[in-house]
């Protein structure tokens, strides 16, 4: 494709305008070196698109909140550049019903593991996104547990699952036996998490699992129960809005729990993680209720319980 004549060019850039508008209005819209820039808005997210018209044809320039650029790149037709920030936009981009999963608890001595998935589409990962929903791990504690309840009300589907202190110890070593360790129960965990929502939900076709493993074992589960959609695992996943959401629906449901077994232990709270202030504790319930009690608040196969 060459280069557009400048009257070509007007008559594209009216033709994206309006395209543009049809979903969203232009916060900006202006002549550029060499091309043009429209950039929309939605509350503090912002996506741009930089239309360049150069010597070998149009090149748009996407960078911004990814859910936006979804957006934009779906209203005029696709054709992101090929530069590194776009595609990584490309990798996450929320294309239809998307669903993700993620974990919390795994590496706490004390309370249960939880896992969730969500299915959003392009509207509600936008709005997630302008509320402010990502990677739990960058939220405080207070902040997830204001975030649940939006989570629940705007995305297409969620769901929940927890094992609780005794049902997890049970479950670990069950898998033990079978010559199994914690990601296989993880894993167990994820392809039931997901396959509740994508049972409900037919028309979603992609799948993206926050990865803890390099065996493809819950791909392969996952694709057999589901043949139409494409499941993939990739580090750091949260930065896709379906996985965002889920690490905060499984971390706000760890943090209930935990404020429940500190009750349940006399405690005024109960520490988070797996080093040292977890084992004092669990030292001080060992004294106070039994050892064994231990197996309602912990995770026994820790080293925390082997230092007691």
């Amino acid at each position: 494709m060459k280069q557009l004549s400048t009257q070509a060019f007007a008559a594209y850039l009216n033709e994206a305008r309006e395209k543009i508008r049809a979903w969203m209005p232009l916060s900006v819209d202006k002549p550029i070196n060499f091309g043009h820039q429209f950039v929309v808005q939605l509350a503090s997210c912002k996506a741009t698109v930089n239309i360049y018209n150069g010597k070998k044809g149009l090149n748009p320039v996407y960078s911004g909140d990814s859910a936006l650029v979804a957006k934009l790149q779906e209203a005029l037709g696709g054709g992101a550049a090929a530069d590194p920030a776009t595609q990584q936009v490309a990798d996450t981009a929320i294309d239809g019903l998307y669903a993700g999963s993620d974990e919390s608890g795994k590496g706490d001595f004390f309370g249960s593991l939880v896992v969730a998935a969500t299915v959003v589409d392009g509207t509600t990962a936008a709005k997630l996104q302008a509320a402010g929903v990502k990677d739990c791990k960058l939220l405080t504690d207070k902040k997830i547990l204001e975030l649940e309840g939006i989570i629940k009300e705007t995305v297409v589907d969620f769901s929940v699952l927890e094992l609780k202190p005794p049902i997890y110890n049970m479950r670990y070593e069950q898998v033990l036996a079978q010559g199994g360790k914690l990601n296989q129960l993880l894993g167990f965990g994820h392809v039931a998490a997901l396959s509740q929502v994508l049972s409900r939900q037919q028309d979603c076709h992609q799948a993206l699992i926050d990865q803890f493993t390099t065996s493809t074992v819950n791909l392969r589960e996952l694709e057999r129960r589901f043949p139409d959609c494409r499941v993939r695992q990739m580090p750091k996943a949260e930065s896709n809005l379906a996985v965002a959401a889920a690490s905060v629906l499984a971390r706000a449901q760890f943090l209930r729990t935990m404020d429940e077994l500190a009750v349940q232990a006399g405690e005024e709270e109960l520490p988070k993680g797996g080093g040292s202030a977890a084992t004092e504790c669990a030292r001080r319930l060992a004294r106070k209720l039994g050892k064994e009690a231990l197996r309602s608040f912990v995770k026994l196969h820790f080293a925390n319980y082997q230092r007691l």
